[in-house]
């Protein structure tokens, strides 16, 4: 499985060339995948790496992984002005995924929805933010073969010659 393709698929319905800010918002910034050493310019679109869990059925392995993504909206220090802004981003955000459930990574990912948000402050990198928290689950389904590592040989020995 491709972690990396998962969360670069995920940071890219955030991308500012996807995202339409609300009515007298100025366009996003950067939607990454990597975790920058600091948030640069605002409003900007983190994913962290996820959690998840697995099931394995034969040959196939299926799970559920939950990636938290943050969308910095500002900084903190005009919370009345930051609040209205959360409000009004809320909507453009929570539609991100609609038509592109599985990431376009369809060979494995069924559908990632967005499950849990939350509105508030955010830190990163010792700044504090206002934005949205978002939790996506993304369901992925793939073919698997387990492999041994190294092999061994079984002989039985009936003791008669041939």
């Amino acid at each position: 499985m491709d972690f990396t393709a998962i969360a670069s698929g995920l940071a890219a319905r955030f991308a500012a060339d996807l995202l339409v800010p609300p009515s007298g918002y100025t366009d996003p910034g950067t939607a990454t995948h990597l975790l920058p050493n600091a948030i640069t310019s605002t409003p900007t679109a983190v994913v962290f790496p996820p959690e998840g869990e697995f099931s394995y059925a034969v040959h196939k392995r299926s799970g559920n992984l939950e990636f938290p993504v943050r969308f910095y909206i500002a900084e903190s220090a005009d919370l009345p002005r930051a609040t209205q802004a959360m409000y009004d981003w809320a909507g453009t955000l929570l539609d991100r995924l609609e038509k592109r459930y599985d990431l376009n990574l369809a060979t494995v990912v069924t559908h990632a929805v967005i499950t849990d948000v939350r509105f508030g402050k955010l830190e990163y990198a010792d700044q504090e933010y206002v934005g949205v928290e978002m939790l996506v689950r993304v369901h992925s389904e793939e073919p698997y073969a387990p492999s041994s590592f190294g092999g061994f040989d079984v002989g039985f020995d009936s003791g008669h010659d041939t």
